[in-house]
């Protein structure tokens, strides 16, 4: 199983974090499921560049406006990058199973036509590039272990979500010890207890999600990621969400070329604009 760690051959950089671990907090920050929407991961980028090291944890260009330009952007930050289940896909390592939607079988046939038109935009070198993401990373700092993975680490379709059972966690980290255990696709944002462990998901930069009073799904106009504060043995977690143009991110849409510019910003809320309907 792919895999990567960090810490244990340190470069340069990193020699430097561990000389300095006692006087200085380390930060890392964490980013997920980025769905080909550059506009939100730039909105970011001038935060989490305070970071010593940044964790993209998978789900990186399928299903947004922008999926070469995300990858051009990944690629010359050079951060380490889990293996997402549709980064799977691109890669050509694996099916995308989307009859196991929950959706009406127009919008089903959208997201087929979507995930068609992003394989079309990315060429070989794209490719190869997804293809060289990790099941799983390991961050190795002196007193603490981040084990980062897409959904978690025995599946990047998996979920782990805040109502997890206990007995189901320690079934799915069999055999890994860490101090904070981080994955993503569910797009929900949490922090919890597993043991004297944390389990962390920073939600997602380019598609979050929640669901309004009516019960409607929405995506709010805000990219989301999470920045863990190293310190000696104190640990710290904040969850951030930061806000962006609704606007830019409609004109890119917009400029794309995508198939169903209209359906795929429907459920998109920002200040200013008007509510947008769903079909019956």
């Amino acid at each position: 199983m792919p895999h990567e760690r960090f810490g244990e051959q340190p470069s340069t950089r990193q020699r430097f974090i561990e000389d300095c671990f006692v006087i200085c907090p380390v930060r890392i920050a964490l980013v997920s499921d980025i769905h080909g929407n550059l506009v939100a991961l730039e909105s970011i980028a001038s935060e989490i560049e305070e970071a010593d090291q940044v964790v993209c944890l998978g789900d990186v260009a399928a299903s947004g406006p922008q999926p070469r330009d995300t990858l051009s952007f990944l690629r010359r930050s050079r951060w380490p990058c889990v293996l997402g289940n549709t980064d799977e896909v691109l890669a050509g390592r694996g099916k995308e199973n989307l009859s196991r939607l929950k959706m009406p079988e127009d919008e089903r046939q959208k997201m087929v036509s979507l995930h068609g038109w992003t394989a079309s935009k990315i060429d070989g070198a794209d490719r190869r590039f997804l293809a060289g993401f990790k099941q799983t990373i390991e961050v190795n700092t002196r007193s603490h272990s981040i084990l980062c993975y897409h959904g978690s680490p025995r599946s990047n379709t998996e979920k782990i979500l805040s109502t997890t059972p206990e007995d189901r966690l320690f079934e799915i980290f069999s055999g890994r010890v860490a101090n904070v255990y981080a994955g993503g696709h569910t797009h929900e944002q949490m922090v919890r207890k597993f043991g004297s462990s944390l389990v962390v998901n920073p939600g997602s930069v380019g598609l979050p999600f929640f669901t309004d009073p009516h019960g409607d799904v929405k995506n709010p106009i805000w990219a989301e990621y999470a920045m863990l504060s190293l310190s000696g043995d104190s640990l710290r977690i904040d969850l951030r969400r930061t806000r962006y143009s609704g606007k830019a991110l409609e004109e890119a849409v917009r400029r794309s070329g995508m198939p169903d510019p209209g359906w795929w910003l429907r459920d998109w809320v920002w200040p200013g604009r008007e509510p947008q309907t769903r079909p019956p």
